[in-house]
């Protein structure tokens, strides 16, 4: 597959599953990849095609999980939505939901499998020449969008400690 000359590699947004604590106490934490077939899912798809979520196989490459869910949406904030109300379990990009991780609306799972990242692309019709404010936007999405994913996970990974007790 030959990739577009018009489309820029942006950064890797990670990926991660999550549910909410509702979820959670009704149909239990799952503690491996293999437990998710045990659990309902919220699924991202277009067109009748749902995308496996994917983890990393410790090798540098990845394995591919199908889970099965009866929701499925083609909008990533539909589907957290959907995970907040606890319907399933969701796997989302950390910068979507790393506030609703903050939150406590949703628990992140399944951290010591790992997360995968998705590429993210810009994408410009090809002309021959590159109006300068596309290039611009284009120059800022790859300073700050890295930046701002970096923040995001640092900032769910922060939500995820447990605060100290007091002492009273």
């Amino acid at each position: 597959m030959t990739q577009d000359p018009s489309a820029r590699r942006l950064g890797v947004q990670m990926m991660g599953v999550c549910a909410s604590p509702r979820y959670i106490a009704r149909h239990g934490r799952p503690r491996t990849l293999k437990d998710l077939a045990k659990h309902e899912a919220i699924n991202y798809g277009r067109a009748g095609v749902s995308n496996s979520w994917r983890f990393p196989d410790g090798q540098g490459g990845e394995r591919l999980i199908t889970v099965q869910g009866r929701l499925r949406f083609d909008d990533l904030e539909t589907i957290a939505d959907a995970a907040v109300q606890g319907a399933g379990l969701a796997w989302l990009p950390s910068w979507l939901i790393a506030e609703r991780v903050h939150r406590g609306e949703l628990v992140m799972l399944l951290e010591n499998e790992g997360h995968h990242g998705n590429e993210l692309f810009a994408v410009w019709p090809q002309n021959k020449h590159l109006p300068s404010k596309v290039r611009a936007a284009i120059d800022i999405l790859v300073a700050r969008i890295p930046e701002r994913l970096s923040a995001e996970e640092n900032r769910s990974k922060s939500s995820r400690r447990k605060p100290a007790r007091r002492k009273t």
